[in-house]
């Protein structure tokens, strides 16, 4: 985004010297921009951007290979920042999905939209002072806008009234649509305005003419008009639930999650803007309390209330505000289904005990997935979620197939000890290959921006649990029923 108000052809001209820019970095192959607005659509899973103003430009990069990017982007970003100081630059990856905007997202609702810009104001200074890159609101800068002092007295004795000076110089200056071409299946508007050289400057604007139906003729506008005066207004506005709404968008940078950046910059908003707990939460901040992120958990659709600021609310959007609403979506129903997969193992080995040992082994998967995430710096997000549930049913597999051989072994007549040695034995070969199968099969994965957190969490998860199932599953069984 550049500055506000900016033309769109000026924006045009700034959009070329990125792009020369970004043609003589090494391993740049392709160069797509969209000014004005996003890209159409030439993905399924790509939306196009919200942002749409003069101001706003999208540039596609495409690079040799998809390696560089991460080295890439600190450097494109740093570079782009300094070159256009006045800009709001965002250099990230491409996205795989909704266009929400920034990564961490702060909702100020309120009344007076004065007050919300300063509230805005004060939470976008916390996002640079924290490092954040690309902080920026929906609103942007107010713009200068002319506005005519109509003199009430002239134009009701002329018979013009406020809308038809509208008109005129709507006409002027933006054009009236007088009819449509239609060029094969698209039919293209036919404007009508004044040449380019009566309405390039607002000293154009006393050359209009208006007509006057008192005196059956064109006359000069400034007849009816008192002069032209200049203010500052806000060129978009938006609402949330019918109430009036600033949203402020911010990114990390580099390397960063967006959950470590909120670690640092959600406490010191929430007291910078005044964050009423008490009556949020039903108790103040205790004497040996500290506030912290956790402080105020991120739900969907919140309304944290400001203190001293009646009918002012707050709430935290973006990917965190997301997955909150894709985790209690998910915790409605998860307890009816694992609930039904516990009845069924139940029935299946018609005991309690054996039941409680398969479902013990569980947890033994969040060591391998905490280690997997940590490691390739993925967030546990809604995808990761989805990989936690569905590791669980394979970590159940494993266990039925270990203890229903101990059981089988047992009733064979076997000693029960050496059946339980036996069965870890025979059965390591067949649950150990169905789990390098299912790892093998999702570590292509890692490659797609989408699934990766979903592959990780499985590959580690299956792996770390499937080697402690072998031992933990027989130490269990032997403890649960007391063999020696």
């Amino acid at each position: 985004n550049f500055r506000e108000g900016i033309h769109i052809r000026e924006t045009e001209k700034e959009v070329a010297k990125i792009e020369d820019y970004l043609r003589k970095k090494e391993g740049v192959t392709l160069i797509a921009s969209a000014i004005g607005g996003g890209h159409p659509r030439f993905l399924l899973t790509y939306s196009v951007p919200v942002e749409a103003a003069n101001q706003y430009s999208s540039i596609l990069v495409s690079v040799k290979d998809y390696k560089m990017i991460d080295k890439m982007l600190p450097g494109i970003q740093k570079d782009l920042e300094s070159m256009f100081p006045d800009a709001c630059i965002n250099v990230k990856k491409f996205n795989l999905g909704p266009a929400t905007g920034g990564k961490i997202q702060l909702r100020i609702n309120g009344t007076d939209p004065e007050v919300l810009r300063e509230l805005a104001e004060k939470a976008m200074k916390i996002f640079r002072e924290e490092g954040a890159k690309a902080v920026r609101s929906e609103w942007g800068e107010k713009i200068k806008v002319p506005v005519p002092i109509l003199a009430e007295d002239r134009a009701m004795a002329l018979g013009i009234t406020r809308p038809m000076v509208a008109q005129a110089i709507e006409a002027n200056f933006s054009g009236t649509t007088t009819g449509v071409y239609r060029e094969g299946v698209n039919l293209i508007p036919i404007i009508a305005r004044a040449p380019y050289a009566e309405r390039d400057t607002i000293e154009d604007l006393s050359e209009i003419q208006i007509y006057s139906p008192m005196a059956r003729k064109y006359i000069p506008i400034m007849q009816v008009l008192n002069g032209v005066k200049t203010e500052w207004e806000t060129a978009r506005l938006a609402r949330w639930h019918r109430r009036l709404m600033l949203k402020v968008h911010a990114d990390p940078r580099g390397a960063e999650l967006p959950a470590e950046l909120m670690e640092r910059v959600k406490p010191k908003i929430e007291e910078a803007l005044g964050v009423d707990l008490a009556a949020y939460r039903g108790k103040p901040l205790g004497k040996d309390e500290k506030w912290t992120a956790k402080t105020i958990p991120i739900k969907y659709d919140d309304a944290i209330p400001i203190k001293g600021k009646p009918g002012y609310f707050i709430a935290w959007g973006g990917e965190l505000e997301d997955s909150a609403d894709a985790q209690k979506q998910l915790a409605a129903n998860i307890p009816i289904y694992f609930g039904m997969m516990i009845l069924i193992v139940i029935f299946m080995f018609n005991a309690f005990r054996q039941p409680l040992i398969i479902w013990l082994t569980v947890p033994l998967a969040i060591i391998g997935v905490t280690v997997g995430l940590l490691l390739l710096k993925q967030p546990f997000g809604f995808m990761a979620l989805l990989g936690l549930m569905s590791l669980s049913g394979m970590l159940i597999k494993n266990a039925i197939v270990l203890i229903d051989q101990i059981d089988i072994n047992i009733r064979s007549g076997m000693d029960r000890f050496n059946a339980i040695v036996e069965s870890g034995v025979s059965r390591m070969q067949p649950v150990m290959m169905a789990a390098l199968t299912t790892m093998m099969g999702m570590i292509p994965l890692f490659k797609d921006a989408f699934f990766v957190s979903m592959a990780v969490t499985i590959v580690f998860g299956l792996g770390f649990a499937t080697g402690l199932t072998l031992i933990f599953v027989p130490v269990l069984y032997a403890t649960f029923f007391k063999i020696k």
